[in-house]
C-alpha cells in the first residue's frame, strides 16, 4: 500500500528524467570549465589559434608577447625549449583570457619565413 501511494504522488519516469537533465548539464558545465587544467601547445593552437602551427604560436605569440612567459606573470610555461625545460605547458583558463584580451593585437596574417 506504502510503495503505491507513492508512486501516484512521485512521478517516477518524470523524475528519473529531470534528475538526468541536471547531472548531464552539470557534467557539461563540469567539462567546459577550464579551472585549473593545463594544455599542450597543440591543445592551445586547436583551440585558441584557429590551427596555426606550432612554431606560428611560439613565433607571433610567444615571442612577440613576453608576458605570457610563466616567469613574467604569464600563463605558459616553457615557450621555447631551454635547459630548465622542454615541455610546453599552458594554463587553460589564463591563456583564454589573455587571448580573448589581446586577440586585436595578434597579426593573424604573418608569415613564417624561411
Amino acid at each position: 500500500m506504502q510503495e503505491d501511494m507513492t508512486n501516484a504522488l512521485i512521478n517516477i519516469p518524470s523524475l528519473t528524467n529531470f534528475i538526468k537533465s541536471i547531472v548531464k548539464e552539470t557534467v557539461k558545465e563540469d567539462k567546459n570549465d577550464l579551472t585549473g587544467k593545463t594544455w599542450n601547445i597543440k591543445q592551445f593552437r586547436e583551440i585558441c589559434c584557429r590551427g596555426k602551427g606550432d612554431n606560428w604560436v611560439r613565433t607571433f605569440i610567444f615571442d612577440e608577447f613576453p608576458e605570457v612567459d610563466y616567469k613574467k606573470g604569464g600563463f605558459v610555461v616553457n615557450p621555447r625549449k631551454t635547459p630548465e625545460g622542454k615541455t610546453t605547458i599552458i594554463f587553460a583558463k589564463e591563456a583564454c583570457e589573455w587571448m580573448q584580451k589581446h586577440q586585436h593585437e595578434i597579426d593573424w596574417n604573418a608569415k613564417i619565413t624561411s
